[in-house]
């Protein structure tokens, strides 16, 4: 059986072929023939008014293109022709369907440019552009982008935050490399004609040699480096809640089908901002506030900005209550269970 990502690539190959004849399809076009095609490739029933729900009025009496529901994940999904570039006010009103739904997703598309919009970004509407992917993307890398965005089990699992971190490492790795390839290789060039190198592979080792480049370059000149992975599937997923004091956190439990699980903190979730007795606690906690994952709520807290991962539940109940507590026992479930009774048998 095909796996999404398959499926999206087909998809985008059969999109790419009919738009060299068909360039610059309306809104409408957008929808049905590319909008939709790539929703239930990537496993959306489009069939399913409940999961892909068109054109539902919000409490402003607005209606977005498309609500996404899908188990604990959804976003609101907005469209436009291909002749319309995509700017300040379709993010605006992208965004502001998303906070109706309560979700801090949502996505703008024209067809050829896919735009995700975090609500939880400050600043202007430009700046809470967390990813853009373009259909001109070289080779599969849009098809594999965008499947990894709309993937519907990432949906399900509630992990689309992380599946924009992994879509934006891409990104970076490609621009990185392409800015190798455009300075380095001449380097590398200039180096096999100074001494007569037989090959390029044998002048990229002699050029790291000589201080002309660095390994890295050198793997990338010859296509040696490594790939970023990709997420791997998530089996299990649920949501937990712990409050003390005046912090309320919450953490998405992730149990994969390989036996490792990851306690997921979401954004939003508060955390004391107390000393402890602890110098590795505080300083791991200060490294978090440089990185930008925690900021200061006020005197007494933090807040989490992005998602962050712990190996172990009472780790991330530490992290919140500044103190030593079995995690197990304080994150709670909606319905007030402990996570005892969600923890792995072995």
């Amino acid at each position: 059986m095909p796996t999404p990502t398959e499926r999206v690539r087909d998809a985008v190959s059969d999109i790419q072929g009919w738009l060299s004849t068909s360039p610059n399809p309306g809104e409408a076009v957008v929808r049905q023939t590319i909008v939709l095609r790539l929703l239930q490739a990537a496993g959306f029933d489009i069939w399913n008014p409940a999961e892909v729900v068109p054109e539902e009025k919000n409490d402003t009496g607005k209606f977005p293109d498309f609500l996404i529901r899908a188990g604990k994940g959804k976003f609101a999904l907005e469209i436009k022709g291909m002749g319309i570039t995509l700017g300040a006010v379709q993010f605006q009103q992208a965004a502001t369907y998303a906070v109706n739904e309560g979700t801090r997703w949502a996505i703008v598309t024209n067809g050829r440019v896919w735009i995700v919009i975090d609500e939880h970004l400050p600043g202007k509407w430009e700046a809470r552009v967390a990813l853009r992917v373009e259909l001109a993307q070289k080779g599969d890398t849009f098809a594999d982008d965008l499947a990894t965005l709309l993937d519907v089990a990432t949906w399900q699992a509630d992990a689309f935050a992380k599946a924009v971190q992994v879509v934006g490492e891409r990104q970076r790795q490609r621009r990185d490399e392409a800015r190798i390839h455009k300075e380095k290789r001449p380097v590398v060039e200039a180096t096999q004609e100074e001494f007569s190198i037989a090959t390029f592979e044998k002048a990229a080792a002699a050029a790291v040699q000589m201080g002309r480049i660095t390994e890295a370059e050198r793997d990338v000149l010859l296509d040696k480096s490594d790939p970023l992975p990709t997420p791997k599937p998530m089996s299990k997923s649920f949501l937990f809640t712990y409050r003390t004091r005046k912090c309320e956190a919450h953490v998405v439990f992730l149990h994969q089908s390989t036996g490792k699980s990851i306690w997921r903190m979401q954004p939003g979730s508060q955390c004391l901002s107390r000393d402890t007795p602890w110098p590795n606690f505080n300083a791991r906690r200060e490294q978090m506030v440089k990185d930008g994952i925690l900021k200061q709520l006020d005197d007494a807290r933090f807040e989490f900005v992005q998602p962050y991962d712990f190996e172990t539940p009472s780790d991330a109940a530490a992290m919140v209550s500044a103190n030593s507590v079995n995690g197990w026992d304080v994150w709670k479930d909606a319905k007030g269970r402990s996570a005892q009774d969600y923890r792995p048998k072995h």
